[in-house]
């Protein structure tokens, strides 16, 4: 099994190879129809001191290297979302067994970090159902210090009903 991660954040003009292409602000991935994924990059700064520090930043690994580690289920799923929750806990429980296995809750509720943005997994009501999606997020956004606990509550008295796990992912949303 082999995940290759692409480097998020501000990109450094020594990242411009050719065969790089840039979507949105500092994010790079291959072109579409390239098949040459490079194994490290090599990134370049100044430091403080006026000295130019080099690191290598790998873009892929093998997940079979991090059996037994605490991160292997994660990676696991980081690798198959292509798999359901049930295929993946399957995986786990029967093939991986020991301290790797995990329920299937724990891997809902981390599946979707590795999921494209707006996608929708859950079953039953319709994401942003009711239409106050905004609203809701404009309220977290004016109220950064309370918990979500506290958030269930402010947003109920606002007549918007959400759940923990709803304002646990969407508090960072950016408003309209």
């Amino acid at each position: 099994m082999r995940v290759e991660f692409i480097f998020f954040g501000r990109i450094l003009d020594s990242l411009m190879k050719p065969g790089f292409g840039e979507i949105g602000a500092g994010i790079f991935f291959l072109r579409e129809g390239s098949s040459l994924m490079p194994d490290k990059t090599t990134i370049s700064w100044m430091d403080g001191r006026g000295h130019k520090v080099t690191r290598d930043v790998a873009l892929s690994i093998d997940v079979e290297d991090f059996r037994g580690t605490p991160g292997y289920a994660l990676l696991v799923v980081a690798a198959n979302t292509n798999l359901s929750v049930g295929d993946i806990q399957r995986y786990l429980t029967d093939v991986v067994g020991g301290l790797d296995a995990r329920s299937k809750n724990w891997i809902q509720r981390r599946r979707w970090l590795f999921q494209p943005p707006n996608t929708d997994n859950s079953k039953g009501r319709t994401p942003n159902g009711d239409g106050q999606a905004a609203r809701a997020i404009k309220i977290m956004h004016e109220n950064p210090t309370l918990s979500v606990r506290g958030l269930v509550r402010l947003l109920g008295e606002h007549g918007i009903k959400r759940e923990r796990e709803w304002i646990r992912k969407h508090r960072c949303d950016p408003t309209d």
